[in-house]
């Protein structure tokens, strides 16, 4: 019988068989991080998050004519659900209650393409997944002279309440008509998109500023000829999912659903599927601006 004079060979045969092992755990840590594995356990085991939005904002999230929810961010929220292997519990409320109804822990997170700010991260954090663009929508009878921002100067804007466009009226707006030696437009605020509209079609206010992405809902419902009027001068910043501070497992979790939609193509497809592409975040998603191009 033939012995071995290579006893290294046997340690290297047990060094490969402890080896071995310890890939496969290092694969199966690779596989933990996938976005439902990355969701706190209270979720998990409840099965739910509780969304709060304004479902009176088409094309964000609307209830059609058979009294169901629908809008390209119904669609992004149910995708995000599959991949967390949950179901979105979903609430409508007045916009302004929204962010205090996630901060005192009465829902999850909320979602209504609400503009991700310093003012708001103060109470919240936020998981960036889009753009807020902006335009303004006069009626046709008395915007013929408009045709842009300047057109707006001295006039009465409307806005609803909560809204980053409230603010945009009084800085960004303001301060152009200013340089231009023009007054200031004032702003009224309402408590409701279909509020803030409905004074621009009565004549209470002459602008309205709102969404870009609304510009075919609103000229479709509304009683008379809208108008509408570009805003390049203002600024086109992210929006994102609202969540509490405490809570950064769920937003990583959150963020990690985002990112597994945006790689399989779903993210491309809803967008396209309701016209709103130039909302889009075309880099990487990330929490509280840190993944958003300060340029």
């Amino acid at each position: 019988m033939q012995t071995s004079n290579r006893p290294w060979l046997g340690r290297i045969a047990a060094k490969i068989a402890i080896a071995v092992p310890g890939v496969m755990l290092a694969s199966g840590a690779v596989h933990a991080q996938s976005a439902a594995d990355l969701l706190p356990k209270k979720y998990r085991d409840a099965g739910v998050i509780n969304l709060v939005t304004d479902a009176k904002y088409p094309p964000f999230q609307y209830i059609d004519e058979s009294g169901k929810m629908v809008g390209f961010e119904v669609d992004l929220w149910n995708a995000i659900a599959e991949r967390l292997k949950v179901k979105m519990e979903v609430t409508s409320v007045a916009f302004d209650s929204m962010i205090p109804g996630v901060q005192s822990g009465r829902w999850d997170i909320s979602m209504e393409g609400i503009t991700d700010n310093a003012e708001r991260q103060a109470v919240v954090s936020f998981v960036d997944y889009g753009y807020t663009t902006s335009s303004a929508y006069v009626l046709e009878s008395k915007g013929a002279e408009i045709n842009d921002h300047l057109g707006l100067c001295g006039l009465k804007g409307a806005a609803q309440s909560g809204t980053e466009w409230v603010g945009m009226i009084t800085a960004e707006l303001a301060a152009a008509c200013s340089e231009s030696g023009k007054p200031a437009p004032t702003v009224a605020e309402f408590g409701t998109s279909d509020a803030t509209l409905l004074s621009v079609y009565s004549g209470r206010t002459d602008f309205v500023l709102t969404s870009a992405a609304s510009a075919q809902e609103i000229k479709k419902s509304a009683p008379h000829p809208v108008k509408v009027v570009p805003m390049p001068i203002l600024p086109r910043k992210p929006s994102g999912i609202a969540f509490r501070k405490n809570e950064g497992d769920l937003g990583k979790a959150l963020l990690a659903a985002l990112k597994e939609i945006r790689a399989d193509g779903a993210y491309d497809k809803i967008y396209s599927a309701w016209s709103v592409e130039p909302m889009k975040m075309e880099h990487e998603p990330g929490i509280n601006l840190e993944t958003v191009p300060t340029k």
